[in-house]
C-alpha cells in the first residue's frame, strides 16, 4: 500500500503514515486482547453476565429452595463456565439439575456447568477443625444426599 502511494505521488512520507496506521491498529488490538487475557486469568465474571441475575434465575427453577456457592468465570476466550450448589425440594433433584442446566445454557450461554444438588433432609451444618498431613485446616460439611463430605 505504502509503495503504491509513494510511486504515485513521489512523496516518501506515505511509508511513515502507513507504518504508523498499522502500528496504531496493532496497539489497539493488543490492549483489547490483553484486557481479555487478564479477565480470563483473573477468573472474573464474564462481561455481560451478572452473578446476581444468574442466581435469581436459578432461584426461579421449580423445586430450588436455595442457591449458594455460585461462581461464574471465563475458562478460555468465549467459553463461560459455572459452578453452584442448589438446594432442591425432596425428590426433585433430577428435575432441578436438568432445568438449571438448560437455564444456564440457554439464558446465559454457559455451556459447561458443575451443579451440585443438595437435599434439605440431609443437612449437616457442622464446622470442624481437622489435621491433615501436619497442617490444621477448617472444613465445613455440606448438605448432601448421601453423607457429610469435607
Amino acid at each position: 500500500m505504502a509503495g503504491v502511494l509513494v510511486a504515485q505521488t513521489g512523496d516518501g512520507w506515505w511509508d511513515t503514515v502507513v507504518a504508523l496506521a498499522i502500528a496504531v491498529f496493532v496497539a489497539v488490538r493488543a490492549v483489547l486482547l490483553g484486557r481479555e487475557v487478564l479477565a480470563v486469568l483473573g477468573q472474573h465474571a464474564p462481561a455481560g453476565l451478572s452473578p446476581a441475575d444468574i442466581e435469581a434465575s436459578l432461584f426461579g427453577v421449580p423445586g430450588v429452595e436455595d442457591v449458594h456457592d455460585l461462581h461464574v468465570w471465563t475458562l478460555t476466550s468465549g467459553m463461560h463456565v459455572a459452578t453452584a450448589h442448589l438446594m432442591a425440594a425432596e425428590g426433585r433433584g433430577g428435575e432441578v439439575l436438568a432445568t438449571a442446566s438448560v437455564v444456564l445454557r440457554e439464558e446465559y450461554g454457559v455451556e459447561h456447568a458443575t451443579l451440585r444438588v443438595e437435599s434439605p433432609s440431609s443437612a449437616c451444618d457442622q464446622t470442624s477443625r481437622v489435621r491433615q498431613g501436619g497442617a490444621s485446616m477448617w472444613t465445613r460439611c455440606a448438605h448432601v444426599e448421601t453423607a457429610c463430605l469435607t
